[in-house]
């Protein structure tokens, strides 16, 4: 009977949780980041600028069925939904009536790293196929199969090529193998797990060979330029952990510090410690220069949620279980109140055209609309472009006209300005045309304005597009700075140099 009640404790956990976080995906605006990669599966590739591609194909998968924003984000709303089932399944043969397994898996539920997950992001195949892997690694040690260590190293592979912090997943692998007990059978099997991984990791570097090695360039070199060391963004790392794995798990595990060492020996939550400590570990030490991001932890905390089976008692969890759902609901609560406020009330906000952009983009496209014609459509930002495209579903692509930035330059492999020599450019931006800024890329450059809810946007109407002197006032400039490609990465071609430079540019410098 016992077992009974426990289930139907999960199952209405798991509803309620997924009904909250349905509700949610469809109150929030789709936002400009989701608009970028969703653009990725409308122009799915082999990778793309800044990221592998899963999240791509994920999104190119979803749109052959639709594009709302609540089918897209489906994705992000059901598949740490899955990992809360996932924790259970693994844990429930573990423990009898299964009370303790249902408790962990329904602490991770109410959490607000799931109920506040419904964004497509990298993380959201990231996070479901590094938990498939390191539950696979978990059920091949204790079994002793290969076809366990294979699955795991396939979803190693595919989370890979969703995020590249998968990499510390697979070095909290080596970590764990490296200081367990040796055993011929887990040797061979580790073996295994890291050639299944292989494939991936080799289709990802093809495709960098093939194009200008983007990825690495962003990652490596551009995005790390003005880093330095900084205290308060160490602090920073440990207020956010302490957050995420909330105050009463905090207590009960210094509480009981004295009996977890004893437990982890009996238990042998060792893999799971590994797959969470592990990675958290290398981004306390990169926090010293870098501000780590909430959400880069995000695919290695559902390992913590099983590595507490033995530490915590029943008692424990479900103190904070009460505590978690309060927190949750308290961010639910505030997330409402500010979706409920008026725009606006952000009017002196320094974003308040952004804010607008963001909550209105339907507006914004109607003023476009007599233009389209007879203009290309461009922003000077990735962001504005990518959610204005969205908004029109693909009917009209938003180029990104100007320097832009060193985030999501996956237009630089979509938009050929040379076919645009001669043509018609409107490019729609937030905040004010210097003088002289268009002039020079065309035969003639006309100004508008418009207003959406006290917002004011800028219409520059090109005509007569000179791709000559844009090569040499904007590509240019863009080449040498974020398509410098080392010496020591041999290159078979570049889309941006190929196109406009007529081959490889190599850094002086790196």
């Amino acid at each position: 009977m016992e077992e009974i009640s426990d289930r139907k404790m999960f199952v209405i956990a798991f509803a309620g949780t997924l009904l909250a976080k349905i509700i949610l995906s469809i109150a929030i605006p789709f936002t400009s980041d989701e608009a970028l990669f969703a653009l990725w599966g409308r122009f799915p590739g082999g990778g793309y600028y800044d990221h592998p591609p899963m999240v791509g194909w994920l999104m190119h998968l979803m749109m052959h069925i639709g594009s709302s924003a609540f089918w897209l984000r489906l994705p992000a709303v059901v598949f740490t939904q899955f990992i809360g089932l996932g924790i259970y399944l693994l844990l429930k043969k573990r423990d009898t009536p299964n009370l303790k397994a249902s408790f962990l898996a329904i602490l991770f539920l109410v959490s607000p790293i799931n109920i506040l997950n419904v964004l497509i992001t990298t993380d959201t195949p990231l996070i479901l196929f590094s938990f498939c892997s390191g539950a696979l690694l978990y059920m091949a040690l204790e079994r002793g199969n290969y076809r366990y260590y294979v699955l795991s190293g396939a979803f190693l592979g595919a989370a890979f090529l969703s995020k590249y912090f998968a990499v510390l997943l697979g070095f909290a692998y080596a970590v764990y193998f490296i200081f367990s007990k040796k055993e011929r059978r887990k040797t061979v099997g580790f073996c295994i797990l890291f050639l299944a991984a292989l494939p991936f990791v080799a289709q990802n570097i093809y495709w960098n060979y093939t194009h200008c090695w983007t990825n690495i360039l962003f990652n490596v070199f551009n995005r790390n330029r003005a880093e330095h060391f900084s205290i308060v963004k160490m602090l920073a790392f440990l207020l956010s952990q302490s957050y995420l794995v909330t105050p009463p798990v905090i207590y009960y595990l210094a509480v009981r510090r004295r009996e977890l060492l004893p437990r982890i020996r009996q238990n042998r939550p060792a893999i799971m410690l590994a797959a969470f400590l592990v990675p958290l570990a290398v981004f306390g030490v990169l926090s010293a220069k870098k501000m780590i991001g909430l959400h880069w932890v995000l695919a290695f905390y559902p390992f913590m949620y099983v590595a507490l089976f033995p530490l915590l008692t029943e008692a424990d969890l479900i103190k904070s279980i009460k505590f978690m759902t309060a927190f949750s609901i308290v961010h639910l609560f505030l997330i409402a109140t500010i979706l409920s406020l008026p725009v606006s009330l952000a009017k002196s906000n320094k974003n308040f055209n952004m804010i607008v952009l963001g909550t209105n983009p339907g507006a914004i496209i109607r003023e476009l609309m007599p233009y389209e014609k007879d203009f290309q459509f461009a922003t000077p930002s990735y962001a504005t472009s990518a959610l204005l495209t969205y908004q029109r579903r693909y009917n009209k692509y938003f180029a990104v006209f100007g320097g832009g930035s060193q985030h999501g330059r996956q237009d630089d492999i979509l938009t050929d300005f040379r076919a645009l020599d001669g043509k018609n450019i409107l490019v729609m931006q937030e905040s004010k045309p210097m003088s002289g800024d268009f002039e020079r890329f065309f035969v003639r450059a006309e100004i508008k304005q418009f207003s959406v809810q006290d917002a004011r946007f800028y219409l520059v109407l090109g005509y007569g597009f000179n791709y000559i002197a844009y090569k040499e006032k904007i590509l240019t400039p863009i080449r040498d700075q974020f398509y410098n490609i080392p010496a020591f990465l041999p290159t078979a071609s570049c889309y941006f140099l190929d196109r406009y430079f007529g081959g490889r540019h190599v850094s002086a410098t790196k």
